[in-house]
């Protein structure tokens, strides 16, 4: 009987420790996670105020390093509150990055241009990583992408073009290519070549998206791209090779000869 009463005694206390050890694990899994908490929205409050000082000596930080913050903030963030304060500040510094865009055809400082680029790299980026969730800013989009109906006409132009270019090129339209972006692909003399239509409103904006499709493109080593826009190329022979990408530039019928060179040079790559 006694030892009875001893085992029960000791079932019991290794049941009360288990508890004791159930809620401080659970204890310091919740102090943990609103330490994450407190760190994400301290850098959030870094990034948001040096984005948009109060004052008037304060130094922002460059639009790129914002974007790409708050990016990252983006893809660590557990609520929709915080994806959407991520939005709420992008709403704002869309505004801001596009103008010096538009305008940057004739800046003479090298490193308002430099900022811009990267600046709108950022910014695409960013639009491509928070689609369909509350970080999500239309702003952005708006600013990145032309409206969608004159996007799409220049697209079926540019689709039509390629089937007439030569008897040498076939074009499949829209192939089943997951996660891609691809409008097209084109056989030249029996080799792939991908086809992207962008109807970006800025070179700038085209560089951007160029340098973004590569680098996903290389991830998967996917074959060679064409990206047709409404602009000429912004990278040499030599870049082309190194992003296996080259830019074409299309608006009206007399370019078709681009359209087609672009293809075969693709197709060396």
């Amino acid at each position: 009987m006694a030892a009875f009463a001893a085992l029960a005694a000791a079932l019991i206390a290794f049941l009360g420790l288990r508890k004791q050890v159930q809620v401080s694990q659970s204890t310091l899994d919740h102090q943990r996670q609103d330490a994450k908490q407190l760190a994400w929205w301290r850098t959030f409050e870094w990034a948001s105020s040096r984005a948009l000082p109060s004052g008037e000596r304060d130094i922002p930080l460059p639009h790129s390093v914002t974007i790409r913050t708050l990016e990252r903030l983006v893809n660590e963030a557990t609520t929709k509150v915080q994806e959407a304060a991520c939005s709420g500040v992008i709403d704002v510094l869309s505004a801001q990055v596009l103008p010096v865009v538009d305008e940057d055809v004739n800046e003479s400082a090298t490193e308002a241009r430099r900022d811009s680029s990267a600046a709108v790299e950022a910014l695409v980026s960013y639009v491509e990583a928070s689609g369909g969730t509350a970080a999500a800013s239309a702003r952005a989009e708006a600013a990145v992408y032309e409206p969608r109906v004159a996007a799409a006409m220049y697209e079926g132009k540019v689709l039509a073009a390629l089937s007439a270019l030569s008897a040498d090129i076939r074009v499949f339209r829209e192939p089943p290519i997951s996660n891609s972006r691809t409008d097209a692909v084109a056989e030249v003399s029996g080799r792939p070549v991908a086809v992207e239509i962008s109807f970006a409103r800025t070179p700038m904006v085209v560089r951007a998206r160029a340098r973004s499709a590569a680098q996903q493109r290389r991830e998967i080593g996917a074959i060679p791209l064409v990206l047709v826009s409404r602009f000429e190329s912004p990278f040499s022979a030599e870049e082309e090779t190194e992003l296996r990408l080259v830019v074409a530039r299309w608006n009206l019928p007399a370019d078709n000869g681009k359209l087609l060179d672009a293809l075969r040079r693709a197709s060396d790559l």
